[in-house]
């Protein structure tokens, strides 16, 4: 049987943002949202499964066995496994892994329409384009935290977003993998920056699919 930690965010950023998150650090980037602690939980065994299916198609060996959860209830936002350094093998694959959620997000809008876009379910919801220029600024947030203090102005205008914060933590000298550094008095370590950065576009994948589905049936009613 497969056994992993789950730590469940309760704290009161996480609720207004849509619910509880639970959150898969050993996996680095699993993570499922649900509206009450059962449906997170629920949606973690499913996030699990997609993480094998992903793992079996990088031509990684992974056992078909039963998960066990086991759950933490917490409103911290860096854990413990987070402080670990990361090794070589964890960043080669964290390369791959990052690359290939960025590539789903492509080919997910590679073929939409134009006005899906800007398309919103509802008058207060955000549209698919404010949710794609929220991940990019997000990428160059994320590697701010690697840094005491965050990056440079210049940084922020001219690197690249994804491309920046990968070969930010591949230079990470071995000794500096397992640095914490503080920003308005919340931790952040390398894996915790690497763990979010994933997490964070995977949730909102599920968002901006969400609403293409609701998009897809209004267009079948007009």
């Amino acid at each position: 049987m497969a056994h992993y930690q789950v730590f469940l965010e309760t704290s009161q950023e996480a609720l207004e943002e849509g619910g509880y998150l639970a959150r898969v650090p050993e996996l680095i980037g699993c993570v499922a949202r649900g509206k009450t602690k059962e449906e997170a939980i629920a949606k973690t065994r499913d996030a699990l499964d997609a993480y094998r299916v992903l793992m079996r198609q990088r031509g990684i060996a992974v056992a078909d066995e039963p998960i066990e959860l086991d759950v933490t209830e917490t409103d911290a936002t860096t854990f413990p496994p987070d402080y670990v350094p990361l090794r070589d093998d964890e960043l080669e694959g964290l390369w791959e892994r990052a690359a290939f959620s960025r590539q789903t997000l492509l080919d997910m809008l590679n073929a939409l329409p134009a006005d899906a876009l800007a398309w919103k379910p509802a008058a207060d919801a955000w549209a698919i384009r404010n949710t794609l220029a929220h991940i990019a600024q997000a990428d160059l947030w994320y590697a701010s935290r690697l840094e005491e203090g965050g990056l440079r102005e210049l940084l922020w205008r001219l690197a690249a977003t994804r491309s920046l914060l990968l070969q930010h933590l591949q230079n990470l000298p071995a000794d500096a993998r397992g640095r914490v550094t503080k920003h308005n008095g919340e931790e952040w370590t390398p894996r915790k920056v690497a763990r979010r950065m994933l997490e964070h576009e995977r949730e909102h994948l599920e968002q901006i699919r969400e609403i293409l589905e609701k998009y897809a049936g209004k267009q079948v009613h007009k």
